[in-house]
């Protein structure tokens, strides 16, 4: 057998010396360093899924509020019905014409008011009105 050969029999009595505790040290902290490498390099690719993660669901939100902004837009120019003021006009007789007939008209009253920006019940003929409409 050669004198420097790193072979070593299983059947070769186990002799402790100095050099192979060292070899078992070196390979002790070679493995925990490559524990630990894996583990940061895990920590990294879940922190990296967590940003992706996070990135995506603030577009899709993006894109959700402004398609929301959008359709609200578009909805809210169905919601109103203008009528003109003729003359001998007053808010009960519009809202009378106009109102869903489960609704008391006083309230109706008041939704004319608020959708048209009047401040009292004096109208004029001519003067063009905001309707409010319901969809139930």
């Amino acid at each position: 057998m050669l004198k420097y050969s790193t072979y070593r029999s299983i059947y070769d009595e186990v002799h402790e010396d100095h050099t192979a505790s060292m070899d078992r040290l070196n390979i002790k902290n070679l493995l925990l360093s490559l524990i630990s490498s894996h583990r940061n390099r895990r920590f990294i690719r879940t922190d990296h899924i967590v940003k992706l993660a996070l990135i995506v669901l603030l577009v899709i939100s993006g894109f959700t509020v402004v398609g929301n902004v959008f359709a609200g837009s578009v909805s809210s120019a169905k919601q109103e019905k203008r009528v003109v003021v003729e003359r001998g006009d007053t808010l009960w007789s519009i809202a009378l014409k106009n109102k869903p007939a489960d609704m008391k008209t006083a309230v109706y009253i008041e939704g004319i008011k608020r959708t048209s920006g009047l401040e009292n019940s004096n109208i004029q003929a001519g003067d063009v009105l905001t309707l409010p409409v319901y969809s139930y």
